[in-house]
C-alpha cells in the first residue's frame, strides 16, 4: 500500500505537504468533485488509494497547517511507496462485495461497492460513456448497473466485475434497462414492445434502439438472462 501526499499549490503554505484528511467519523473521502453529494466515504487508506488511482480526488489536510481540508484532484496526488503493488478498485472489490452480501441492506456498504465497481468500469476516467445511449457523462451521472439482477447472481457471477455490470446513465438508460423497457439481443438494443409506454418514453427508447453495445462479447450471457426476464 502506498502513502498519498500532495503539496499546497498557493498561499502562505505553498509547497507544504498535505495528507489524506481523516474525518470525525474516522472515514476518508474520495470524490469526483468538491460537492458533498458526490462524496464516497471509505474506511482505510488502502480503499482511498484504489479510488484515487481510479481518477477520483480526495480531501487532504495537514496537522501543521491551520486550514480546512481541500479536495485535491487525482493528478495532483503522489504515491510515495513505489515498491508496493498498486491497490486498484478491482483488487478491493471482492472484499466489498462480500461485505455487501452479508449486509446488503446497509446503504453505506452497497453504496461503497457501487462506487468501486463504477470506478473499475470507468478505467480511471472521470467521464465515461453509457453503454446503451453511447453518450458521455461525468462519472457521478453514471451507474454501475448489474446486467443480471444482483440478487439472482451466483457468487462467481458477482465477482465477474468486468462483465456482470456496465455503466448506464441516470438520464434514463439505467431505469429503462432495469425495468425492461429495453433489452439487448445479439448485441443490439431492442425496444420491448410488450411493455406499455407513453409518447415521452417512446421518444427516449427510439434514441437508443438499434445501438450496438460495446461489451456484448464478455457480457452476452448476462444480457440473455435479462432478456429472458422481459421478452417472454
Amino acid at each position: 500500500m502506498s502513502k498519498l501526499i500532495a503539496y499546497k499549490s498557493r498561499g502562505e503554505y505553498k509547497g507544504e505537504p498535505i495528507y489524506p484528511h481523516r474525518h470525525k467519523d474516522g472515514t476518508y473521502v474520495a470524490s469526483p468533485s468538491r460537492f458533498e453529494v458526490d462524496y464516497v466515504h471509505v474506511d482505510t487508506v488502502e480503499e482511498l488509494e484504489a479510488l484515487v488511482r481510479s481518477g477520483l480526488g480526495t480531501r487532504m489536510s495537514s496537522p501543521d497547517i491551520n486550514q480546512a481540508a481541500s479536495l485535491i484532484t487525482a493528478d495532483n496526488i503522489e504515491f510515495t511507496d513505489s515498491t508496493s503493488p498498486p491497490v486498484t478498485a478491482k483488487s478491493v472489490l471482492p472484499r466489498l462485495s462480500e461485505e455487501a452480501e452479508l449486509d446488503f441492506d446497509s446503504i453505506t456498504k452497497s453504496r461503497k461497492e457501487q462506487a468501486f465497481l463504477r470506478a473499475h468500469l470507468s478505467r480511471g476516467r472521470t467521464k465515461a460513456k453509457c453503454v446503451l445511449c453511447e453518450n458521455e457523462y461525468p462519472l457521478e451521472f453514471l451507474v454501475a448497473a448489474h446486467i443480471k439482477r444482483r440478487s439472482e447472481c451466483s457468487k462467481s457471477e458477482k465477482l465477474d466485475f468486468d462483465n456482470i455490470a456496465a455503466l448506464m446513465c441516470k438520464a434514463g438508460c439505467d431505469d429503462m434497462f432495469e425495468k425492461g423497457y429495453v433489452f439487448v439481443s445479439g448485441g443490439v438494443v431492442k425496444n420491448n414492445e410488450k411493455r406499455s409506454t407513453t409518447p415521452a418514453l417512446d421518444l427516449l427508447i427510439r434514441k437508443i434502439e438499434g445501438n450496438i453495445v460495446s461489451n456484448w462479447a464478455g457480457s452476452s450471457v448476462y444480457y440473455k438472462n435479462h432478456e429472458s426476464q422481459f421478452n417472454k
